[in-house]
């Protein structure tokens, strides 16, 4: 059974780390690049289809230069 709280947090964390990476003008390319993510899996998060893990949106927070905890709290802007 889907857990819509949880659904709501993958979807906007989704959302957020495109909006992260559009902000700097960065293809996803870029973000693959500086996160050591690989190009399919940042698209995969960027569209919901995948569940990250702490340790992959940890990489890519840091490559944007936030930490998890900002990273999140941007989600809630």
């Amino acid at each position: 059974m889907d857990n819509p709280i949880v659904s709501s947090l993958e979807v906007r964390l989704a959302a957020r780390i495109a909006s992260e990476r559009g902000a700097r003008g960065w293809p996803v390319a870029e973000l693959a690049a500086r996160s050591g993510v690989s190009r399919a899996m940042v698209a995969k998060i960027e569209k919901g289809t995948v569940k990250p893990t702490a340790a992959l949106v940890g990489k890519l927070s840091a490559a944007f230069g936030l930490t998890l905890s900002h990273l999140f709290a941007r989600m809630e802007e």
